[in-house]
């Protein structure tokens, strides 16, 4: 764990209102609310309780933590309104982070703090000055890639993260749009004023405008007075993602914001200045959705001033390679493991499937590989999830006691093409050794080398 993380976590559990710690069956292991005047929630009522008994309103999808439990992804500093069991609501940022070990994910600790109890601390003010970015925890430098288009966006968007205008950010569900969003608050001349990141689709639309805009004190039953998101993002970014699931009430409202750089809290009639460069994201593209009238046109003009579209990996085949190799460094280190590569055979998998789950399925599916692999240094076949040799078919599962002839092939074409399978098939079962791959196969070592150079077999 690098320092920075280290620090924050300090300053986290120190500014922090709940701490909760779940297993990964999302019961309750630990609980504690240093500021708990409403819920009235004692450890002694929560521990051994499940997470959504203790907090109903929630889901699987609102929930910071069940969130990082189901992706296993740590999750900082993201905005939400917390409903209280007295009705009250709490403008509140939570953070959780995965406790895994080589086995997989064991658990979640999630932590969350009311947004006023932040603000009104010199210390924190003082902190905001010069670490405000902390949520912003990627840089251009992260994306992996090699592919000719990715690395034409990064480049545009380099150059347009020097200047104040809107972006907006399409791509499918797991291409990596946070990465990119991050990547260029830090890029700008806003990296060091705060950078916050709200989900569109995470809140209840009735929370929305509360969360976004702020409130005053008696506006609403149990209300008081709390500064929106916009108020605290001055002078730096708000990300919006999934905007497409932005209602169009908010859209008229968040226009007003853009056009006039003012906003009023509910209930109240004084108008607050904002300086705020927002980046959206969506995983359907606004162009669709303008005729159907879901979104309007006067906000997607004002919030689409650079329009970015991430190509799926599907069509980013030439990325495969570099980030199988970037994952599996990662996780040699997480898992404590040595693996040095793939099978020849997960090779042509991976090239054959479509990944309709992008990056994220893709990085998802080499933990699991990580976490099936008992033996050897390569991930193999056998080690790949099985509904990904289901979705691509029986011909690329590679059963092994099928041996298939080309019918356009020549004689010697097929015997070669069964020779390598033979080959490949034997390594495996010798756990790569080359020695006793060679003696099953009853041809010296140096045969063997030269066939493994000629049929390009990895070992």
């Amino acid at each position: 764990m690098s320092i920075k993380n280290l620090h924050y976590i300090k300053r986290a559990f120190r500014e922090t209102d709940v701490i909760c710690i779940i297993d990964k069956n999302a019961k309750i292991l630990y609980y504690n609310n240093y500021n708990d005047i409403h819920n009235k929630l004692g450890t002694e009522k929560v521990v051994g309780r499940p997470f959504l008994e203790v907090y109903p309103w929630l889901d699987w999808e609102t929930s910071t933590a069940l969130k990082v439990l189901k992706t296993g992804e740590a999750i900082v500093n993201q905005a939400q309104v917390m409903k209280l069991s007295d009705g009250t609501e709490v403008n509140a940022v939570n953070t959780a982070f995965p406790l895994k070990n080589k086995n997989g994910i064991l658990g979640v600790v999630f932590l969350s703090y009311d947004i006023n109890t932040m603000i009104n601390t010199s210390e924190v003010e003082a902190v905001k000055k010069s670490e405000n970015n902390i949520g912003s925890k990627y840089k251009f430098s992260d994306i992996i890639t090699k592919n000719a288009e990715v690395m034409r966006i990064i480049a545009q968007l380099k150059k347009a993260a020097k200047y104040n205008s809107n972006i907006l950010i399409y791509g499918e569900t797991g291409t990596g749009k946070e990465l990119f969003v991050h990547s260029i608050h830090n890029a700008s001349n806003r990296v060091s004023k705060p950078f916050i990141s709200q989900n569109c689709a995470a809140i209840p639309e009735n929370l929305m405008e509360s969360l976004f805009f702020g409130t005053t004190k008696g506006s609403f039953t149990g209300s008081e007075a709390k500064k929106g998101l916009f108020e605290l993002a001055n002078g730096g970014t708000i990300f919006l993602d999934e905007i497409n699931s932005m209602p169009p009430s908010l859209q008229a409202k968040l226009l007003r914001v853009i056009e006039n750089g003012r906003v009023r809290r509910i209930g109240g009639k004084k108008e607050y200045e904002t300086d705020v460069r927002i980046i959206a994201s969506t995983n359907e593209k606004l162009e669709d959705l303008l005729g159907s009238k879901r979104f309007r046109k006067d906000l997607y003009y004002r919030i689409s001033v650079v329009n970015i579209e991430i190509p799926p990996l599907r069509k980013r085949k030439d990325d495969i390679q570099v980030l199988c190799d970037h994952f599996i460094l990662d996780y040699n280190e997480k898992f404590d493991k040595d693996i040095r590569g793939i099978d020849t055979r997960v090779e042509k998998v991976f090239l054959s499937y479509d990944w309709p789950g992008n990056v994220r399925e893709f990085k998802n599916c080499i933990e699991s590989a990580f976490i099936s692999n008992t033996k050897g240094n390569k991930i193999r076949i056998d080690d790949i999830p099985k509904y990904i040799l289901k979705r691509i078919g029986s011909a690329l599962a590679y059963k092994e006691d099928e041996v298939k002839f080309g019918e356009n092939l020549s004689l010697k074409a097929n015997v070669q093409n069964l020779e390598e399978k033979l080959i490949s098939k034997v390594l495996e079962k010798a756990d790569q050794n080359i020695t006793k791959a060679a003696e099953i196969l009853k041809i010296s070592r140096q045969s063997l080398y030269h066939k493994l150079k000629k049929y390009n077999l990895n070992y």
